[in-house]
């Protein structure tokens, strides 16, 4: 007996019903699907919620507001001067999650402080991150939000150019965090390729594999 949850893919897995094995299927969505793009234009309107609490400070401190809404919706407030300041608050979930269930009220969310230098003074462009808030669910970041954009600012007052080089990350290192995320993405999706109906997780009868087809990775930055 077999479940199959409509979804641009599935991926499948046994489960004991009784006496029998039942297979059912668990869905993973395309990054290019129609449902994956309204997942994420659903977080994305949750973030709007929170966007007059970014540009109340920016007015206060003389920062610049950033909405991303392409691949990762999230939120940035940043500032330009001898060392690049801002402060990106991103989702703690990974990248085929978000295009799997969009928005939810838990949905663990963080603020980081980050600093870089520019590429004049630093070729490899190191970032200092330092965490703000981590993994707070959504439902409550209007509570702590503004708090939490004064602990971060506190923060990037305090960053010096010795510490972003002796403890910041280059870009290399971090393109290659958003590497391993997109490998990630891109194994749930062949995986769910291969799947088919009647076909066990254990490969019995063998399964068929296929190209995941994304031409785009989440951004690492």
């Amino acid at each position: 007996m077999v479940y199959n949850f409509r979804a641009c893919r599935n991926i499948g897995f046994t489960q004991r019903s009784g006496s029998r094995w039942i297979i059912v299927r668990q869905m993973h969505y395309e990054q290019n699907s129609q449902q994956a793009k309204a997942n994420l234009a659903a977080i994305d309107s949750k973030l709007v919620e929170l966007d007059e609490v970014f540009l109340r400070f920016c007015r206060l401190h003389d920062y610049r507001f950033t909405r991303n809404v392409q691949i990762w919706p999230k939120r940035r407030v940043w500032r330009r001067q001898e060392i690049d300041l801002c402060l990106d608050l991103v989702m703690d979930i990974g990248f085929q999650e978000a295009l799997d269930h969009g928005f939810y009220p838990e949905m663990p969310c963080s603020l980081c402080a980050q600093g870089s230098l520019h590429p004049g003074i630093d070729p490899d462009v190191h970032l200092l991150s330092r965490p703000v808030l981590e993994h707070v669910p959504f439902s409550r970041l209007p509570l702590v939000l503004e708090d939490g954009l004064t602990k971060g600012l506190q923060i990037l007052n305090a960053m010096i150019e010795s510490e972003i080089f002796a403890h910041g990350q280059t870009q290399q290192e971090i393109k290659a965090q958003g590497q391993t995320e997109y490998e990630a993405y891109r194994r749930a999706q062949e995986s769910a390729r291969s799947a088919e109906p009647g076909t066990s997780p254990n490969g019995d009868p063998t399964t068929r594999s296929g190209n995941s087809g994304v031409s785009e990775m989440p951004p690492v930055s």
